[in-house]
């Protein structure tokens, strides 16, 4: 059996677990929500840099090596003293690895580097239906479903917030679930962290 199928074997497996020992405590809950929340503590970082990123770099006491760099088409960044290097698929602690080797071997003593993102243009989330806002918005890390409401500007008079769907592919299967929103909101039920490429969609209130 694939390691892909081996995974998807156990989402469903988890999915089913979680229906069984929810069923009288979360009747309104998707049980597959449930499942991705106690999923996402197992989830891999989702840092890397990709083509359109800006990100910040601080060097301690040299302000003419800090500034702010985009990756740029072909997956690099060009750092003074250092030159062009790949930083596509490398997290900010990479970078500052690489930069701080690169540093201390041809120019400064002991470098100091930090890292902080501003902007993943090279992951999207995707926010549709009834809210102010609709659109695709950059990913920032471990961004929750409450915090991207706000980037979407919240929802519209008309929204349904508890019939709320997030698609999401799981191991090559996309699946579909429901977000029990106003749970989350009163502080019923866990937020969720999305992942890049999350779906979110908020359908029409019928009345």
């Amino acid at each position: 059996m694939t390691h892909s199928r081996v995974q998807f074997c156990w989402w469903a497996a988890l999915v089913a677990i979680v229906a069984f020992l929810s069923a009288c405590a979360h009747e309104r809950v998707d049980p597959a929500y449930l499942a991705l929340v106690e999923q996402q503590a197992e989830l891999p970082p989702t840092g890397e840099l990709g083509p359109g990123d800006r990100f910040l770099l601080r060097v301690y006491g040299e302000e003419g090596l800090s500034g702010e760099f985009t990756v740029g088409a072909d997956g690099t960044i060009n750092f003074p003293h250092i030159g062009r290097f790949r930083a596509e698929g490398l997290t900010c602690t990479d970078v500052e690895v690489e930069l701080t080797l690169g540093l201390g071997q041809h120019v400064l003593k002991d470098p100091n580097v930090q890292c902080t993102i501003m902007e993943y243009n090279s992951k999207r989330i995707f926010i549709f239906g009834e809210v102010r806002e609709p659109g695709t918005f950059p990913y920032k890390n471990n961004i929750s479903i409450i915090e991207a409401f706000a980037l979407a500007g919240g929802f519209s008079e008309r929204a349904s917030t508890n019939n709320t769907k997030l698609t999401r592919v799981v191991d090559g299967v996309e699946i579909q679930v429901r977000v029990p929103l106003q749970e989350i909101v009163e502080g019923r039920q866990r937020n969720l962290r999305l992942l890049p490429g999350d779906i979110i969609f908020v359908p029409e209130s019928a009345y």
